[in-house]
């Protein structure tokens, strides 16, 4: 067995340095163009380059581009970073400001940043308003429900004698990450889509 002496030096070692890497939450922000008649080629070869330049930011983890539909101007643009820093590093940097001048005579922008829950509710290459706030709520409860129930039934006794800062830190570690790659991308973009979003046929 394990002392909590061997314990506690884990956890400094190991289990800090691995929240830090894994518990982070993705920043998404939304951004609507509306381009101006006859500039709409400009504007994709503008939009193609600044997202090749925000590729070279640290934390850049994607960015997603929407034609609008036929007889509409508004092209749609989802651009996610790992960190809230990182994000306004990109969205303050000189480099950003001169593709953005660029865009004058071209098109107009609308931004909407999105963090914490909102940012579990995503669906991935489409541009949808986000869910009521109780839909949210209800959707993480079932989501935290069975994975609490899980973690009570298999990993709380196996855990008993260990510190109770380590034991509470378990948990916190664990529940974010299962959520956010597992659980809430599942019941969002497949089980309770339809009842979620409101889409266009």
């Amino acid at each position: 067995m394990l002392s909590s002496k061997t314990l506690g030096k884990f956890y400094n070692v190991y289990m800090k340095k691995s929240v830090q890497q894994t518990t982070f939450q993705p920043i998404t922000v939304t951004f609507s163009w509306e381009v101006k008649s006859g500039k709409e080629e400009e504007f994709t070869n503008w939009l193609h380059g600044i997202a090749r330049a925000a590729t070279r930011w640290p934390g850049h983890l994607g960015v997603t581009n929407l034609r609008p539909p036929k007889g509409q101007d508004t092209y749609q643009s989802v651009l996610r970073f790992d960190t809230d820093e990182h994000l306004k590093a990109w969205l303050d940097s000189s480099e950003r400001h001169e593709w953005i001048d660029q865009l004058k005579g071209i098109a107009v922008v609308h931004s909407n940043k999105a963090t914490g829950l909102e940012s579990w509710f995503d669906l991935p290459g489409q541009s949808v308003a986000p869910p009521p706030k109780w839909k949210m709520v209800a959707v993480t409860f079932i989501a935290v429900y069975p994975l609490s129930l899980l973690l009570g039934a298999f990993v709380s006794p196996h855990i008993t004698k260990w510190n109770i800062f380590i034991r509470s830190f378990l948990f916190p570690l664990i529940v974010p990450v299962v959520l956010t790659y597992s659980f809430m991308p599942f019941l969002t973009q497949h089980v309770f889509k339809r009842w979620l979003y409101k889409l266009r046929s």
